[in-house]
């Protein structure tokens, strides 16, 4: 899962927009494939029912002797229309387009009309068609004469469409048009309506139901998956800029976590934005002031403390007592020392060192060869140059406080370099005692010293651990101490690949 959930707040809205347009467009195209075939008939029932209602006002409009030849002439083969004394349409049937038709239709014609629907498809092997006027006329003849042979009234209605002349030869199944919309391959469907026209008249019309292609279907699906994608390039857009401003605060906290001296962040953006880099940049100017106020405090008080320490000094050389006098001047050089170590914590000129490109190797090497110059047990493994840009004087400092910690209570200090997927290793090995777990997070705490007798040869300031780590951090690494399995402590020095 957490391959799959987005880890950043930019993944996050981009799911959210993009799930929601999803979700949108996807339940609309689902409606519509269900509903698809519904609407098309629909649509072809009211555009067919807008035809009958034109020509029945065309026709109303037409005088009786002209109507004849005015159906006739309107005829075509979407359309066939002709008139007679009974339906052709004996009753309505129950189809979706029936009635559809059948209500455009009840509210054009005046109330009590009768009208006739009947939706359903002859799908022929043969020849099926609408009977023309003509035909009519001639069963219409051909039924009065059968009714004088037999005596029956002279009006007899004509065979329905499902009962073509017997002329016509077909083999042919009624299917209804519920159920033939989802396949309309092989057939035209059509609907046919008998309206009374008058006293003795009837309109009968055969209207074909122009329904959509199956090719045309699928319009809308790519329509829509292409403003589907148009919609995510916008969100990513929109998202994008509006966690812009977000990735820079994390960036300038990053900065600011590094030192102080960064640049201030742009008071440019939406109103929300400015205001939050306005509140960073005063939150920044305010710990800069803080610290230079220290270390002006720090200096002056150095300043102040070097005066009488110098007085005090001069003044022990006057001790006739040697023995008292070395120790005065060793009281006096560890509170220089102490005071010195004090100024360059409080100064933090390792923070403030501008980063170059620094051969990392030659550098340890040269620390290395410095503590085996002075007798000390120390070696170097790793490559012979490796260059990344750094803060030479601050990874100086911080490894000559590991490696003078290692030498003097491991009593040796092995030091490799390496590089890593994500920069580089320095790990600083001893055989010393080694610190236990509750105190390894301590003695990077400013003036704590695990050696308790307060000497500055065996214990040292307390500063050097700080010291370091905050020369590391600066370069955005970090030093941590583990246990060796073989016995003593090892000091693991990360930096990233820029610092």
């Amino acid at each position: 899962m957490k391959r799959v959930v987005p880890d950043s707040l930019g993944g996050w809205l981009f799911t959210v927009v993009v799930a929601a347009v999803v979700l949108i467009y996807g339940s609309s195209l689902i409606t519509y494939f269900i509903f698809r075939d519904q609407a098309a008939a629909a649509a072809a029932a009211s555009q067919a029912a807008d035809q009958l209602i034109v020509f029945k006002r065309v026709i109303e409009q037409t005088p009786l002797r002209e109507r004849l030849a005015l159906i006739q002439g309107l005829n075509s083969p979407g359309l066939r229309m002709v008139i007679t004394t009974r339906p052709l349409v004996v009753e309505s049937d129950d189809v979706f387009t029936s009635r559809i038709i059948y209500r455009r239709l009840e509210a054009e014609f005046p109330e009590g009309t009768e009208i006739h629907t009947d939706s359903r498809i002859v799908e022929s092997v043969g020849v099926e068609r609408f009977p023309t006027q003509e035909e009519v006329r001639r069963e219409l003849r051909r039924q009065r004469h059968e009714a004088r042979r037999a005596q029956r009234p002279d009006e007899v209605m004509p065979p329905p469409p499902d009962r073509p002349p017997a002329s016509i030869e077909a083999e042919r199944r009624t299917i209804d048009l519920d159920s033939a919309l989802r396949d309309i391959r092989g057939f035209q469907p059509f609907v046919r309506a008998s309206i009374r026209f008058g006293d003795r008249a009837w309109l009968n019309a055969r209207v074909d139901l122009n329904l959509t292609e199956a090719s045309q279907r699928t319009r809308p699906f790519v329509w829509t998956t292409l403003i589907t994608l148009l919609i995510a390039v916008l969100a990513v857009m929109g998202v994008r800029r509006a966690t812009m401003p977000v990735s820079l605060f994390a960036r300038a906290a990053e900065r600011l976590g590094l030192g102080l001296n960064a640049e201030p962040l742009p008071e440019s953006g939406t109103g929300e934005v400015r205001r939050a880099a306005r509140a960073f940049n005063t939150m920044q100017s305010r710990l800069q002031r803080f610290v230079k106020d220290r270390t002006q405090m720090l200096a002056a008080i150095s300043h102040d403390l070097r005066t009488p320490i110098t007085r005090m000094r001069l003044r022990a050389e006057f001790v006739e007592d040697d023995e008292q006098r070395d120790k005065m001047l060793s009281d006096l050089d560890d509170m220089e020392a102490m005071i010195s170590a004090t100024l360059a914590f409080a100064r933090e000129d390792a923070a403030n060192e501008p980063a170059t490109p620094t051969d990392v190797a030659a550098l340890v090497a040269r620390i290395v060869s410095d503590e085996e110059e002075g007798g000390h047990a120390v070696s170097y493994t790793g490559p012979e140059s490796l260059e990344r840009t750094i803060r030479p004087l601050g990874l100086k400092r911080a490894l000559a406080n590991i490696v003078g910690n290692a030498i003097k209570y491991g009593e040796c200090a092995d030091v490799s370099l390496s590089k890593t997927e994500d920069g580089i290793e320095i790990l600083v090995e001893d055989n010393g005692p080694g610190i236990p777990d509750a105190e390894k997070e301590q003695v990077f705490t400013p003036f704590f010293r695990l050696e308790g007798s307060r000497s500055r040869d065996t214990g040292g300031t307390g500063l050097g651990m700080t010291i370091a780590r905050n020369a590391i951090r600066s370069m955005g690494g970090d030093i941590e101490l583990l246990d060796r399995a073989e016995g003593g402590l090892r000091a693991r020095v990360t930096l990233p690949v820029t610092s």
